[in-house]
């Protein structure tokens, strides 16, 4: 019997229902709670227990809520209890059972510093909290977590409390650990998250001691709701955990709005790995829009992954183009040492690793397990797509392993002695190679050093010194009565410094000399005019007459901003600083001006991949809206071409308002007629374009890039490259009436000859068959069938003539500055399929970015000596 009055089979702390003998000893005593002890069993053992008595004693039973041995433990839980739990039954009188009771006391056994408030927060017994015993207490922590009741309530998920107490408690209170109530909530139900920011958005963005914000908790809880609801609230996704080395941008973020309007965009399934919205993205017009709300593009997530490694490891090419072109971090290392090329290796992604190897990523860096990507994929042949990843490794200049003990197993494709490189891809088929005339055509520009010039050499060092002597006799006032009756200008200023030229070319033809003494004199004094020619070409204030030449194209211009992504790194130098001249048709046109504007290749390539997607939407022809805006962001809305200095940019377009169409440079500097001072023919009803100062640059880029059927034409201006789509001639052409007039008007110090051309292509087209190229009067159907597919080929002869860019139009080129004796530069790579210009597609983009620097590592050689003379 005493066993069980005792509770002896049951543990100290579980709540019985006794009945006491009347004369046991009192130890303590407060209100209804009693403290006794008591002495008996075999050892006469004292022991104590704590009773608590019931408010209407039927029957003269007690609960029994502690019993133990030792009297610093039973005075400890006595001191626990009293203040609490009588006062606590008496407010909630529901409670007073076996069951509430045991619920009460174990929760204050966890929580000794508990106040009645935050028993009632905990039980969510929302019909107490108006009682002055415990309303006066909603704001009183506990003295050891710091915890106020209205804290409890919301950890506890308590919904219609926390919604009765939100506007009588603070919100902006802070518990040990730095929690907020967002903290608090943020692990709970989006319906707490709106309740509270409903009232304040205090703390919502505040670091606890851990170092996370409460959108950090939601990530880690996997609260995808919670998640939406504190970014709905304005949570800035660009706060770091504090855990994180690496510094990160200050901008703050908001994606409410987009949230609001796009609210099951997001990956839900990523954000139990933290970040910011941009590592829950899918899509690219999604990561677009997040970006452009403050998105921090580098944050971390708590793998030490960025966006851009989420991305990769997803395989969305899509999404890895749109952060890189926004200039994503590309060699940041996760937490386990892997960069994004790194993951894209290890899963086999080809479009991937092409990609990011465009991008300019270091693709001989090292892991923490100190294998390059070649050391990763550098096995046997095996037709997998190990094979192609490695040879697009090899292509661009991926290092094999050292030739040291440690690196002697290495397979082949990685082996120091090994020699397989991978799986190329097919080879397309190209136009006929005259690399042997190229040489032939070279070799006249390297006898440049040589004892006898060659005769092109020697006519143009006549000229020269015909001009010589023409500046020291008095200037003779031009004739333009030619062109007004329609001739050109140019034609009557060069005839006037070539007449004395072909004169003394007529008497030394008429003399004919014979002897061997009389062509000894004719080689010295080609020497001497050789000289000549080579001191007026030495470089001074006014450049060294460097010109870039830059296709047309549309999209293809990332052909152009790969050849001089690779030329600035290997010189070391900006492009705009390599060059006096630019001259550039349509999107090269476009891309000259972005040079001149102060724009690097890395840059103007990020500005193309991110054009396209706005440019390039709907039907064609496309609303030109988006490309106007876009140029006026990235060239300026209000530059104008002479807020350029340098270098001076020759861009193309051509004016449709007239029959013929004639085409017009927008310059930098004043052209050939400004300098020469000659008018426009007053009978002309024509308004010609601005002058340079007036002639706003972005406009001058759409003009030339208003491609027929692409675009709307520009006012009265068309596409640039429907007359010069490669525009070295053009160019040529220009420069050299630039030198002639200022000669002309005593200004000859000023006239910088050319000392190297350079022509950069946007890429030749694989050669393909036309079968159907006959047009004539059909006697069938079938014949009918035949007729309408050769009248749409030759159409798109005739177009593809119209702008031709490569083939005799480069041989011309090539051919002039050779007779000139002017190093010429040709740079087109052979692509394997026909990219349009306006190919959207990642996947084929990307392709023929990879294809073009391959190129590039190909030619390197060619490219270190262009570059040499480039900067001698």
């Amino acid at each position: 019997a005493l066993r069980s009055l005792l509770g002896a089979d049951h543990p100290p702390n579980k709540v019985l229902e006794v009945k006491l003998p009347a004369n046991l000893e009192v130890i303590h005593r407060d209100d209804a709670m009693r403290m006794y002890a008591r002495t008996g069993g075999p050892d006469n053992k004292i022991t104590y227990e704590i009773v608590l008595e019931k408010q209407h004693n039927e029957g003269n039973t007690c609960f029994s809520i502690y019993r133990g041995t030792t009297l610093e433990e039973a005075e400890e839980k006595f001191e626990l209890f009293s203040p609490r739990l009588p006062e606590y039954i008496k407010i909630a009188k529901e409670m007073s059972h076996i069951n509430g009771l045991q619920k009460i006391c174990d929760t204050l056994v966890s929580n000794p510093s508990w106040s009645l408030s935050h028993l009632v927060a905990y039980f969510n017994q929302i019909e107490y909290i108006n009682n002055t015993k415990i309303v006066d207490f909603l704001d009183y922590a506990d003295h050891i977590e710091h915890m106020t009741p209205f804290q409890l309530a919301i950890k506890m998920g308590n919904t219609e409390m926390v919604k009765q107490l939100v506007t009588q408690c603070k919100l902006e209170h802070l518990d040990q650990n730095s929690n907020s109530v967002y903290h608090y909530a943020a692990t709970t139900t989006k319906e707490m998250i709106n309740v509270l920011t409903a009232q304040n958005t205090c703390n919502l963005n505040h670091l606890n001691v851990d170092g996370y914000t409460p959108l950090h908790l939601a990530c880690l809880s996997d609260k995808p709701d919670c998640v939406k609801a504190l970014l709905l609230a304005g949570a800035d996704v660009n706060i770091m955990a504090q855990s994180s080395t690496i510094p990160r941008t200050t901008t703050t973020s908001n994606v409410a709005e987009f949230l609001q309007n796009n609210p099951n965009k997001l990956y839900t399934q990523d954000m139990k790995h933290g970040g910011t919205p941009l590592h829950w993205s899918s899509s690219r017009e999604v990561l677009n829009s997040l970006i452009e709300r403050g998105c921090d593009i580098n944050s971390l997530n708590f793998d030490g992954q960025t966006a851009l490694h989420v991305m990769v490891a997803r395989n969305r090419l899509e999404c890895c183009v749109s952060l890189l072109s926004h200039d994503a971090d590309i060699d940041i290392s996760d937490n386990d040492g892997n960069t994004a090329f790194h993951i894209a290796v290890e899963k086999k992604f080809i479009p991937i690793v092409q990609c990011l190897v465009v991008f300019g990523y270091d693709i001989n860096r090292k892991n923490k397990e100190g294998k390059t990507p070649r050391h990763m994929v550098g096995k046997e042949a095996s037709g997998s797509n190990d094979d192609m990843i490695l040879y697009i490794l090899h292509s661009v200049g991926a290092k094999r392993c050292p030739d040291n003990e440690a690196c002697k197993k290495c397979p082949p494709g990685c082996n120091y002695r090994g020699t397989y490189n991978g799986i190329p891809p097919a080879e397309p088929e190209s136009l006929e190679q005259r690399e042997h005339i190229h040489q032939v055509l070279a070799s006249t520009i390297n006898n440049k050093s040589g004892q006898r010039p060659s005769l092109p050499n020697l006519l143009t060092n006549s000229i020269n010194s015909a001009m010589k002597n023409s500046e020291k006799s008095d200037l003779k006032p031009i004739d333009v009565s030619q062109e007004r009756k329609g001739a050109s200008m140019m034609d009557a200023l060069l005839a006037m410094f070539i007449k004395p030229v072909e004169t003394k070319a007529a008497v030394k033809e008429e003399e004919s000399p014979t002897s061997a003494d009389e062509a000894m004199e004719i080689g010295e004094s080609s020497s001497h005019a050789q000289q000549m020619s080579t001191e007026e070409t030495e470089p001074g204030e006014y450049g060294k007459g460097r010109l870039l030449c830059l296709d047309g194209g549309g999209i293809r211009g990332l052909v152009l901003t790969q050849m001089l992504l690779e030329i600035e790194k290997l010189s070391q130098t900006p492009i705009s600083h390599l060059f006096d001249w630019i001259a550039g048709t349509s999107t090269g046109g476009i891309l000259a001006l972005a040079i001149g504007c102060g724009m690097n290749m890395k840059q103007c390539m990020c500005l193309y991949l991110r054009m396209k997607d706005h440019a390039f939407v709907g039907k064609r022809p496309y609303p030109s809206e988006p490309l106007e805006n876009v140029l006026k962001e990235n060239l300026g809305e209000f530059t104008v071409m002479t807020d350029i200095p340098h270098p001076k940019l020759m861009v193309t377009g051509v004016m449709a308002d007239r029959k013929p169409v004639d085409l017009h440079l927008f310059r930098n500097y004043k052209c050939a007629s400004d300098i020469l001072g000659i008018a426009t023919p007053s009978n002309s009803r024509r308004v010609p374009p601005p002058p340079p100062e007036e002639q706003l640059v972005w406009r001058a880029a759409r003009a030339s890039g208003a491609a027929p059927s692409y675009f709307r034409a520009y006012g009265r201006f068309l596409d640039g490259g429907l007359i010069a789509n490669n525009p070295t001639l053009d160019a040529m052409t220009e420069i050299h009436e630039y030198n002639m007039a200022l000669k002309s008007i005593g200004r000859g110090d000023e006239a910088v000859p050319m000392s190297i051309v350079v022509s950069l292509g946007t890429g030749a087209i694989p050669v393909t068959e036309l079968k159907e190229i006959d047009v004539f009067r059909p006697d069938s159907i079938w014949d009918t069938a035949k007729l309408a597919y050769g009248i749409s080929t030759i159409g798109n002869l005739l177009v593809d003539q119209a702008t031709a860019s490569d083939g005799r139009v480069v041989d011309r080129a090539r051919a002039w500055c050779s007779m000139i004796s002017v190093p010429y530069y040709r740079f087109n790579p052979q692509m394997s399929v026909d990219i349009a210009m306006d190919e959207k597609d990642d996947t084929s983009l990307i392709n023929t970015m990879w294809e073009v620097k391959a190129y590039m590592y190909a030619n390197r050689k060619k490219v270190i000596e262009m570059i040499n003379i480039l900067k001698s």
